[in-house]
């Protein structure tokens, strides 16, 4: 370990100490029950707009993953805690989400049979330190017992920021910019894969990477996040992503 690193990870240890992580809530940060697993506070648990259906379902046969299992309808509170696992450094909260995400799953019928994450480029990983689905992806996994394959996806193309970009638009800027690793393969056929992402606005991200794994041998992919819109039918009628 090098000084530099040493030092890094004795500040965070410190600051641990001082301002244990799993002591406020991740949505409004007040003091809550450490003993939460999902890091919530009461108040806040109350108010999460949760949402358990599939929100494009209307419009199914447009995608190539075959289901999605939200946990909750994205808006104020779901991005206030996606920023700060995003872009606030706090990547310890992927422990509280990636439970939230294992209470999700168990709401269905039948377990996948193995965990990916939507990847993020290598750029991306430089500038940020982690993929966010990554650890959401291997949390609910180990809270589950089943398997998570960490690097089964790779993301070979960068793109540009797709933050104002409507379903049509994304799907265009996305083709071709995923692929699945050679040396994962032969576990894939005839698997049932839970793609896990945090968001999902319009499916194209998540409609892309599905294509990849089905064309490398997977049966079925559902699309497993912590927030979802409403679908991207109503972004492009109102002309703009929804928030």
């Amino acid at each position: 370990m090098g000084w530099n690193s040493f030092w890094i990870d004795s500040g965070k240890a410190a600051l641990s100490a001082v301002f244990p992580e799993n002591i406020y809530c991740i949505c409004c940060g007040d003091v809550t029950d450490p003993e939460s697993k999902s890091g919530l506070c009461a108040r806040c648990a109350e108010k999460l707009p949760w949402a358990f259906e599939n929100p494009f379902r209307s419009y199914m046969d447009e995608f190539a993953f075959d289901d999605v299992w939200p946990c909750v309808r994205y808006g104020s509170y779901a991005r206030k805690i996606m920023n700060g696992l995003k872009n606030g450094g706090q990547s310890y909260m992927a422990e509280n989400v990636g439970q939230m995400l294992a209470e999700r799953v168990q709401l269905e019928w039948e377990m996948p049979d193995l965990f990916a994450a939507v990847p993020s480029h290598r750029s991306k990983l430089q500038k940020r330190g982690y993929n966010q689905a990554e650890l959401l992806a291997e949390a609910a996994a180990k809270r589950l017992k089943l398997p998570y394959q960490k690097g089964l996806l790779e993301k070979v193309r960068a793109t540009g920021s797709m933050r104002m970009a409507d379903g049509q638009t994304r799907r265009s800027m996305l083709e071709d910019s995923f692929a699945v690793s050679s040396q994962y393969r032969s576990i894939l056929q005839g698997k049932t894969v839970c793609l896990v992402d945090d968001v999902a606005t319009t499916g194209s991200t998540a409609d892309a990477c599905a294509r990849v794994l089905k064309a490398a041998g997977a049966a079925k992919v559902v699309l497993l996040v912590f927030g979802a819109s409403s679908g991207y039918k109503k972004v492009e009628e109102n002309g703009a992503p929804e928030a």
